[in-house]
């Protein structure tokens, strides 16, 4: 099947990326021009222009190219001094992978600078609105560079399983959320941006399908789930997330977490005080300013 090329620019987007457009006139991107993606996609991130979607810039991009990008995007913030402390399932609801019609959810790596702890105070980054998750995070105990047959083959490897409020923020326009392909999230890093880390457990003895979250802002109740909403059962989400980590080329090192996914709603971020309360992991206080 021929590529298409590009036809008008992203609304918003800078002028490096309006200079690609142009370029894309003449002759097709290819989607293994996955260095020229991701650098419109931090040219974006850097101005808070919006973020641009590849899905438009390569029409042709398929979910292998788009990890490809995200790879870039992350590389380029490692080689600017970040630091990998983990890894983040997303879409991982029955609704989400409905909607975007895939099996499986989706894969983020997270940064150094996003790491956040309990009483934390943040805001949202200019250009980019935040959602509120919270999740339940496994804490990986020895080096995982292979892949793990099962959950009973993997929980020698954790030491420890903590709550966690996940903040993604991506720069898409919200007239262009139905636009949205998953290789457009999979590309901008599933909009990884914070990740608020409570207290560290022992998971022995924990029933985490049955463990309850709930989220308040302002002492009013918008988010309970339990931990059941993460695949079915969070032990299942963090092995489905170390196999494609590793199958992807990263390593999972001691103290890395493995955040398992939205449990009950995500909340889109408001101004206010916010507790999370995780039953026998305990609880997160933050708030948005």
């Amino acid at each position: 099947m021929a590529r298409k090329t590009i036809a008008t620019p992203i609304a918003g987007a800078s002028g490096f990326i309006a200079g690609l457009v142009g370029l894309a006139l003449a002759a097709p991107l290819l989607a293994a021009d996955a260095t020229v993606l991701a650098d419109a996609i931090l040219r974006a991130d850097a101005s808070g222009a919006a973020t641009p979607r590849v899905s438009e810039l390569d029409p042709a991009i398929d979910l292998d190219g788009a990890y490809r990008v995200q790879q870039r995007v992350v590389d380029r913030k490692l080689a600017a001094g970040d630091a990998v402390i983990g890894y983040k399932a997303g879409l991982t609801g029955k609704l989400a992978r409905w909607w975007f019609d895939i099996e499986d959810p989706v894969f983020g790596v997270l940064l150094a600078s996003g790491r956040r702890h309990d009483g934390a105070t943040i805001g949202e980054p200019a250009g980019r609105h935040m959602l509120l998750e919270a999740e339940i995070a496994f804490v990986a105990g020895a080096r995982i560079e292979g892949p793990v047959a099962d959950v009973a083959a993997l929980k020698p490897l954790i030491r420890g399983v903590a709550p966690v409020i996940e903040a993604p923020a991506g720069g898409f326009p919200k007239s262009e959320a139905r636009k949205l392909t998953v290789a457009d999230i999979v590309a901008n890093n599933v909009s990884a941006h914070v990740l608020i880390v409570g207290k560290e457990h022992s998971p022995d003895g924990l029933d985490l399908k049955k463990l309850t979250a709930t989220l308040s802002r302002d002492d009013r109740q918008v988010s309970k789930g339990t931990g059941a909403d993460a695949m079915g059962d969070p032990w299942t989400a963090a092995l489905w997330l170390v196999n494609v980590a590793v199958r992807q080329g990263r390593v999972i090192e001691p103290g890395h977490y493995l955040s398992t996914g939205v449990i009950g709603k995500r909340i889109e971020s408001e101004p206010g005080r916010y507790v999370a309360e995780f039953g026998e992991l305990g609880r997160i206080e933050f708030e948005v300013k």
